[in-house]
Order: C-alpha cells, then structure tokens, then sequence
C-alpha cells in the first residue's frame, strides 16, 4: 500500500532542540549556565578565538564576537544526541555578514560545566558588533566607551525538544512542522504591530512617554548627528552640497552638539523633566522637517531618523534592564512590552510552515538543520552543532 505524502515526511522525522533566549536581557551577573550574548565563561587553557575579517576592504585580525554558550548537561537528548551529555559548547562568530559568503565562525568545546568559570573579559582587540562598516553596525555606539557596542546583551536559555522534518515549501509538512512546534511551544500569541516599527515624527511627537532618561537622549542626539556628519562630508550619491543644505546641516549639528553638552552634565539613568522632554521632542521634530526640506539633496532619509530613535528606545532598555532588573519599571511600559513581544512565540500560518520562516527569536540544535531562522539578534542555529577543540 502506498504512503500518503504525510506518511512519507513523517517517516523523515528527526529529534531536534529548539534554544529560544528570554524576553529581555539580564545583568552579566547573572548566574545562568547557557546564555546567548554576555561574556563567555572560558576554561583558562581555552583562548578566545581570533580571525581576519574584512574592514574598509582591508583585512584586519581581530577577536571574535562572542554569540553564546551552551551547557550541553541543560540540553535534552538523552540516548539519541550525539553531543556529549556533559560539558560546555562556546560559539563565537564574526559580526561581518556584508559582503562575507563564509564569515568566520569557531565552535570550543570544554568538558567542564558552564558555571566552573568566572566571566572571561572582553580582549581588547574584539571586534565591534555588525563590524565598523556593517550595515546593522549602531551609529550612535562609541566602540571607545559603550560596551555593548562590542559585546551582545546577555539572554538566559531554554530548551524544548521537538521532530524536524525534511521537506522544502511543501502545505503538508509545514503542516507537520506547526504541529511539532505549537506541541513545544503552545498555540502561539496574537502577531501585534510593534509599536515602534514604521512610526512618523507626527507619532513621536505627540508621545509624552519619551524621552524617559538622560541616555536615551544621549543615544538619539548621537544617532542625529552620525548621519548629520556623513551627509556633510558625502552628500547624496556623491553629490556636491548646495550652500543652502550645508547651512542647514551645520545647524543641525550645532543643536545634537548643544543636546551632548547637556547629557555630559547629566546621570545617564536620571528621569527627563517634563518641559526638557517637551523641547527634546521639538528639536526631533525640527530635524526631521530640515531633513525633508532637504530631500534628494543629501543621502539621509527621514524615516531612517525615526527608526534610529525606536531602535534607541528599544537599546536604552535593554542597557536599563542589563544594569539592574527591576530598572524596567522606571521606563514606560508599553515600551518593555513592546521589546518583550518581539521575542514571543507568535501564532503560525500554513505558510509560515511551508516556507519555515518564523516571526521570534527561535533557533534549533540537531535535526536537519533548516528550522526557524528569522531570530531577533540571533546569530546561530539552523546548523548540526558539533564540538570543536581546535
């Protein structure tokens, strides 16, 4: 008797780990034993990996990105994973993707736990994140002074077991595949709008919730002021300047000057008064309506200025919560919610299945290594992992 197309994937199926990371990030202290980002616990006689990645097209040795470490006796799959049960796996990676088809990535192995060792601090040759040139590289971080322009926010792991299956955009075994997942993950949340994604100036500027503290500002006014200062040296396309956008962009940077002078007076975690939040959200306004007077004329786009501050909103939490983690409660809520939920489960479609694309930030250990993929500052997965002790 024939197999029906779902016996015949069924019959395809293999043990896998999905790894998911938590809602928010935690303070390095924190005493997790697989965690994604933070600083690895390193044996001593393991060192941190090196290699040459491609910066302003030259070639330069530096330190891996640290991605995360997996503490192998926290992993299910007792009696058919070909990990060893116990032990430590540390994944570093480079944070240059543009441009790069095999970017170097390195696996360490330890047969110590992942708790044995102290905190391992960060060479001083490690690479920034998404590399200096990189398109996802955050203008408004100071590899100089801004530590996690270098290392990743620290997420705890978990994990679940569930059956991969081996079949390629085909209904019935996405159909199988939401199956497998929603018994390991459960049904799924509603897939809410972020709030900050897509936002208009006219949006920002009636929100009363931000700025919230004196970094955030710190961080807009930053963000503000690289694309000032890439539109005066560049232009658009290359493009002389006229006399009338360069006064403009000189203004403009004046002002992000002034606002810097300010936050240096200033405790990066202390509450914004309501008038400073008021002039702070004009002087937004003002930068993105001489942006739009200047359209054409220079490279920057208005709404990448609106999405550098939903990006600097979402950051500032994250440092807020990775300093202290009750310091949530002193940014507005429906800002942590919205950060949280980019991380959630959310309710798949057949075509979510069909084409393995998820909207979370989920990865996989084992199986056939073609699961969900589309994580929120994620960086491994999708892969059989193996040790390596090179």
């Amino acid at each position: 008797m024939a197999l029906s197309e779902r016996d015949e994937v069924e019959e395809t199926a293999l043990p896998a780990v999905l790894v998911r990371r938590s809602d928010l990030p935690v303070p390095l202290t924190h005493p997790a034993r697989s965690f994604f980002g933070g600083l690895p616990k390193l044996p001593p006689q393991l060192e941190w990996p090196t290699a040459e990645v491609r910066a302003n097209e030259t070639l330069e040795t530096v330190a891996l990105t640290f991605v995360a470490q997996i503490d192998l006796a926290e992993v299910p799959g007792s009696g058919w994973s070909p990990l060893p049960k116990q032990g430590t796996l540390y994944f570093f990676c480079s944070s240059v993707f543009v441009g790069e088809g095999h970017p170097p990535c390195r696996v360490l192995y330890s047969p110590t736990a992942g708790g044995a060792y102290p905190d391992r601090a960060p060479p001083p040759d490690l690479m920034p994140l998404a590399g200096a040139d990189g398109d996802a590289q955050v203008k408004w971080l100071d590899p100089t002074i801004d530590f996690h322009s270098k290392v990743e926010f620290k997420y705890p792991l978990s994990f679940r077991l569930f059956r991969d299956f081996y079949f390629l955009e085909d209904a019935v075994g996405g159909e199988l595949m939401i199956e497998e997942l929603c018994k390991a993950l459960g049904p799924g949340e509603p897939n809410e709008r972020d709030l900050l994604q897509f936002r208009r100036a006219s949006e920002y500027e009636k929100d009363e919730h931000w700025p919230f503290n004196w970094l955030l500002i710190t961080y807009v006014v930053r963000s503000v002021l690289s694309r000032v200062l890439r539109d005066l040296t560049s232009g658009s396309y290359y493009k002389p300047l006229t006399d009338e956008a360069a006064a403009e962009l000189k203004r403009l940077r004046a002002g992000a000057i002034g606002w810097l002078e300010r936050c240096r007076a200033l405790t990066p975690m202390d509450d914004v008064d309501a008038d400073t939040k008021a002039a702070f959200r004009s002087w937004l306004v003002d930068v993105v309506q001489a942006y739009e007077k200047m359209d054409g004329q220079v490279s920057t786009y208005t709404t990448q200025i609106t999405a550098d501050l939903g990006n600097a909103i979402s950051h500032t939490i994250r440092c807020m919560v990775a300093q202290d983690v009750d310091a949530r409660d002193d940014a507005p809520l429906r800002y942590v919610a919205n950060l949280a939920r980019q991380n959630h489960w959310k309710t798949p479609t057949v075509e979510n299945g069909k084409y393995r694309h998820f909207s979370t930030a989920l990865h996989q250990m084992l199986g056939y290594g073609s699961g969900p993929q589309d994580a929120t500052e994620g960086a491994f997965g999708g892969h059989v992992i193996a040790p390596d002790t090179r």
